[in-house]
């Protein structure tokens, strides 16, 4: 039970960090497109920094499911992104991440664009946890031969 606890604090760091280091290199890159005019003013950027957490904490803390053997793979990765993509949409919809139904266009390239990024991120994540099991596995098996 311990253990369960002290990994789903891990993951939940892990995605926390992983959501500020994204915050972080696309503010980069938005102080690049505008030529250093990025204004963030009436703690913008505090509370752009503090949603970037809350992201983390809507990914990280539903890594949980992933320990209740009762439930299938898919039902675990569907209550994972069931919970992390809503909250990171409210998150991003509040802070004005996603931008303005006033063009239509570009809020559903912006829309889909992080849905695609999100689902990246989850790939890529869950690649190198199949990978580390396979890897654990093996050690088992030579371990046992």
């Amino acid at each position: 039970m311990k253990n369960k606890w002290k990994t789903v604090v891990i993951d939940t760091l892990i995605s926390m960090g992983t959501a500020c280091t994204l915050f972080c290199l696309i503010g980069l890159v938005f102080d690049q497109i505008y030529q250093g005019n990025f204004s963030l003013e009436h703690y913008r950027f505090t509370k752009m920094v503090l949603g970037s957490m809350g992201i983390g904490l809507g990914f990280g803390l539903p890594t949980i499911v992933y320990h209740d053997q009762r439930l299938s793979r898919n039902m675990q990765i569907l209550i994972h992104l069931g919970i992390g993509i809503p909250v990171y949409f409210v998150i991003a919809a509040s802070l004005g991440w996603i931008g303005s139904l006033a063009d239509p266009v570009r809020f559903a390239a912006v829309f889909i664009g992080q849905f695609a990024v999100i689902v990246v991120l989850f790939l890529l994540f869950r690649h190198y946890n199949i990978k580390e099991a396979e890897r654990i596995n093996d050690q088992l098996k030579k371990r046992n031969d």
